[in-house]
């Protein structure tokens, strides 16, 4: 065999090689991915400072979980508490989530609710629930304020598997992984909501300083960067219930709230507050002298109230879950009063350790009204 009848050889037997490794691989290949069952895709969440973070799932092909709240308990903080519990186990645990189109309708006019790509259509829900050739396991969990750490351990809500949240979920440990998606997500305001609660601020510091600012209003978070960043004024939001809470005495005295309101001044000479309530003629008469103290106005919806106190660098709460998701997205100093009863199990299954609990005197119905 000459020289090159010897190369002609060596070629065709490397083509031969390279042939026959494709041909065991794309017969492998396919019965391994077979094996296992598995896909994943990814998306990326670009925030306000530009940085990226990617989210990978993992769904076993021929079973999902599924998490899914189909109730809408009590009022607004109630319900973001059952929603940020079902998006922090679907997202712990790579499961789809499922909200009903009315709880989806409720949220969306006021916040992002970015629930991307967990979130799954009442349809695609229906096909995994009704699918004849898979074996779908129900279940469920109805709880006020208890704390549940299995549901936080791996493989907790399995492939085959649809979890139903039931009841009012209020301890944020199911979710405190996702914390800073939530706040900046899920209930972050629309722009044309912050178009509206920005106005209340602007018309602040005209009436204080006789100074219009201009303000980027791109963003829920852009927005709160600016008014941290303003040299005039720290803001300080005060939510103030009253109504139900009254007759119950669970309301706050107005010894705690001038405290709370002492003791912020103190630390920020420049501090103006801003107050929402339901009884608003008692904040308008209880602060009546206080030229640094402002009521949010009439026309604002109680989702407008709850996303102006979370503008706030920092917060006075009173009672109740609509008070605690405020101080939860101002993300801030909190001072909580003790008289407001949270139903969890233990105290600090409700109160995250930055919440600084204060006040022991409750108020009455005929409570004076002194500075």
């Amino acid at each position: 065999m000459n020289h090159n009848n010897a190369s002609n050889y060596t070629s065709r037997k490397r083509r031969f090689i390279r042939i026959l490794f494709l041909i065991l691989i794309s017969i492998a290949l396919p019965l391994h991915i077979a094996a296992m069952k598995v896909f994943t895709y990814s998306f990326s969440i670009i925030s306000n400072n530009k940085s990226v973070s990617t989210i990978t799932l993992s769904k076993k092909q021929d079973k999902e979980c599924v998490v899914c709240v189909k109730e809408r308990p009590g009022r607004l903080g109630n319900r973001m508490f059952i929603v940020a519990s079902a998006y922090g186990l679907a997202r712990l645990h790579s499961c789809h989530l499922y909200l009903t189109p009315e709880i989806i309708n409720e949220m969306k006019p006021s916040f992002i609710f970015d629930l991307a790509p967990f979130l799954i259509s009442t349809i695609t829900f229906n096909k995994i629930v009704q699918g004849t050739s898979k074996s779908i396991t129900r279940t469920s969990k109805d709880i006020v304020c208890q704390y549940i750490p299995e549901l936080t351990r791996p493989n907790a809500i399995s492939s085959g598997y649809i979890f139903e949240l039931k009841g009012y979920w209020q301890s944020y440990l199911h979710f405190t992984k996702y914390g800073d998606d939530i706040r900046q997500l899920v209930f972050a305001a629309t722009q044309s909501v912050i178009k509206k609660v920005s106005q209340l601020f602007i018309d602040i510091y005209e009436l204080n300083i006789e100074y219009k600012p201009k303000f980027s209003l791109e963003s829920h978070q852009l927005f709160k960067k600016q008014l941290a960043q303003s040299n005039w004024t720290t803001w300080i939001g005060i939510h103030i219930r009253r109504s139900d809470f009254v007759s119950i005495q669970f309301s706050s005295s107005d010894t705690y709230l001038f405290a709370a309101i002492e003791y912020y001044t103190l630390h920020y000479p420049n501090a103006n507050f801003i107050v929402a309530s339901d009884d608003k003629p008692y904040c308008k008469n209880l602060f009546r002298n206080r030229s640094n103290i402002f009521l949010t106005p009439e026309s604002f919806s109680v989702d407008d109230d709850l996303i102006t106190l979370s503008l706030c660098e920092h917060s006075i709460l009173t009672g109740g879950t609509f008070g605690w998701w405020a101080g939860y997205l101002a993300n801030g100093q909190v001072l909580h009063d003790n008289v407001y009863p949270s139903g969890c199990e233990r105290r600090e299954y409700y109160y995250p350790p930055w919440f600084l609990i204060d006040g022991n005197v409750r108020a009455h119905k005929n409570s004076s009204y002194t500075l």
